[in-house]
């Protein structure tokens, strides 16, 4: 089983990378995370009641590092890529669903605002799920 946290529980793309994750064969949760933590994630999402009982935990790369092997971002642009610059750092793999590692440089550059994380971004790869 690879361990994997979900930051960005809060909003509606967290919400559905629990429902895709929580019966996955092969991951398993190991970190839920929002801004501030402690909330029940069936307060977040009511769906969830009877699915998954845990509750969220603020979100803190070196926390997140000791727990999981995989982190699934589901925060704004600029929010997600100071956040994976950090977990990348602690070697943690990511998986970004904003546009910062998206977009090459100068186009994220034209469109959203200065990138913050150049190094990580010629490294990275984008990719979409077979159909």
């Amino acid at each position: 089983m690879i361990k994997v946290a979900i930051i960005g529980a809060s909003g509606y793309t967290g919400l559905e990378l629990v429902k895709i994750l929580v019966t996955h064969p092969k991951f398993k949760i190991s970190y839920i995370g929002t801004s501030q933590g402690g909330e029940s994630l069936t307060t977040l999402h009511p769906s969830l009641k009877n699915v998954i009982e845990e509750n969220t935990k603020k979100s803190e790369a070196s926390a997140i590092a000791k727990v999981a092997d995989l982190v699934f971002l589901a925060l704004p642009h600029k929010t997600a890529m100071g956040f994976a610059k950090e977990l990348l750092s602690l070697n943690v793999k990511v998986v970004d669903l904003s546009a910062d590692y998206r977009l090459e440089l100068e186009a994220y550059e034209e469109y959203y605002c200065a990138h913050e994380d150049k190094e990580n971004l010629l490294h990275s790869v984008y990719g979409l799920p077979e159909i």
